[in-house]
């Protein structure tokens, strides 16, 4: 009988035991310090918010997923290299990052986010921010990044980062869409003082620096000119090519003007009839068959790069507009910002990654633009500010940044649109059509596609 009762206590205190190692788990649902804040019903303090005293050092770290996508190799040494260094650290958490080639990105995140399997927080595009908002798949950051990381990203960048009231992503970068890349030695041959700042100043340096071996500019193919023309499109008409209800067309004088801006740098020959290389590829300008060249700002990390010996004979202008107006809007912000996944059981870790990596010391943030070559733009104004003050002899960084901040959101309308007003510039550029005629035929088009979609009073933005 008193074996009975000894075995009894062993087996007790061995249950007992198990029970509690049972409780601890890197994803327990029921420690709030590391379930991304649900089983809390407390607000948070700013300070709170940042997550630096999350967990206790005598815990295992939290495991928190990371999904990058691969760009360009420096990209991904500084990354792997700042994930290393949080790891480091000891916050409570410890990333866990994989990098993902961007023609299997989107198989592999709806592969995911299906099975429930999306990592804990991953890089979005700002174009893609609204609809995963509005379909559930990230969560809103307001309660899980401090006030003050919001208060200082630029206004035109807030914007892209925020839907119905509340922020979805932070971000990492913007890259105006278009600036205008020019030869400085060529301009001093041919005579040309200053960048052009209208559209007939770009042509008449462009006939100036058209020779049997050069043309003087290259302008977006024809494939390209649905997307790298926002900027453009707008800062001609001050809109875009549908209003903001969806239900109606905005082809006007604006779209016009643009179309027949086109058309003259192909009557005046100092454009190639067909492009030599993509919009967002610098290979004619490297390769010396064009004079200047519209292109994104990450044409200047190609040039260091891939051509070097053009390193010191290039610069960066603001785009040309119609009346020479700079102070309008020049461009879309393109890039990249980080979301985190709505079913992850760990949002405070991925928020506490995030808000180090991007929204705390200028320093860390920095250099990642240092590395750039300040071909990025900073969303933070704190950030902007190093980047002024470091950027010695990069003399486009105040170039980058300034049409950056005079940058708009790329649209979230679907792409047909876009694709119907780049037929309208490719049929008059051809003389296929006056742009007249263009902008009818792209008006009942666009049209037939909000008709056909069903897109009237589904902006999810208005």
């Amino acid at each position: 009988m008193a074996i009975k009762k000894v075995l009894a206590m062993v087996l007790t205190s061995v249950m007992v035991v198990m029970a509690l190692s049972g409780c601890k788990s890197n994803r327990s649902e029921t420690d709030p310090d590391k379930t991304g804040g649900t089983s809390s019903t407390e607000p948070k303090t700013d300070t709170e918010k940042k997550g630096s005293d999350s967990s206790s050092s005598s815990e295992d770290p939290v495991k928190v997923v990371v999904w990058n996508q691969i760009f360009e190799p420096w990209n991904q040494e500084f990354f792997t290299q700042k994930a290393e260094e949080y790891n480091a650290l000891g916050r409570g958490y410890v990333v866990e990052q994989e990098f993902i080639a961007g023609d299997a990105w989107t198989e592999r995140m709806a592969s995911a986010q299906a099975a429930g399997t999306a990592p804990d927080t991953y890089v979005l595009s700002y174009g893609n921010i609204v609809n995963a908002a509005k379909d559930g798949l990230i969560l809103p950051l307001n309660d899980l990044l401090s006030s003050e990381a919001f208060d200082d990203l630029n206004d035109n960048v807030k914007e892209m980062v925020s839907f119905e009231g509340k922020y979805w992503a932070y971000p990492q970068l913007v890259e105006p869409s278009t600036v205008l890349f020019y030869r400085t030695d060529l301009f001093e041959q041919a005579g040309i003082t200053k960048a052009p700042t209208t559209w007939d100043e770009l042509i008449e340096a462009g006939k100036k620096l058209t020779t049997n071996e050069m043309f003087g500019l290259s302008i977006p193919d024809f494939a390209s000119m649905g997307w790298c023309t926002w900027g453009m499109q707008y800062a001609s008409s001050g809109h875009l090519a549908m209003n903001d209800n969806w239900d109606a067309p905005t082809i006007d004088q604006g779209y016009i003007d643009l179309a027949n801006f086109y058309k003259r740098c192909y009557d005046e020959g100092i454009v190639p009839a067909q492009a030599l290389s993509g919009y967002a590829d610098m290979k004619d300008f490297g390769e010396e068959s064009v004079a200047m060249k519209f292109c994104g700002s990450w044409g200047i990390g190609q040039i260091i790069n891939d051509y070097p010996e053009l390193a010191d004979r290039f610069a960066v202008a603001i785009p040309p507009t119609k009346d020479g107006n700079q102070d309008t809007i020049l461009a879309t912000n393109g890039g990249w910002s980080y979301v985190i996944d709505a079913k992850t059981k760990v949002a405070e870790g991925a928020a506490d990654y995030i808000s180090w990596l991007l929204a705390e010391d200028v320093e860390t943030c920095g250099e990642f633009f240092k590395i750039s070559k300040f071909a990025k733009a900073a969303p933070r104004k704190s950030v902007g500010e190093y980047v002024s003050a470091n950027s010695g002899d990069s003399t486009w960084a105040e170039t980058v940044n300034y049409v950056s901040a005079h940058a708009i959101a790329e649209p979230i309308y679907p792409w047909d649109i876009s694709a119907a007003v780049s037929l309208m510039f490719e049929n008059t550029s051809l003389g296929m059509m006056s742009a007249e005629e263009a902008a009818v035929e792209t008006s009942t088009s666009i049209q037939a596609i909000i008709d056909n979609q069903q897109l009237a009073g589904t902006n999810p933005k208005k």
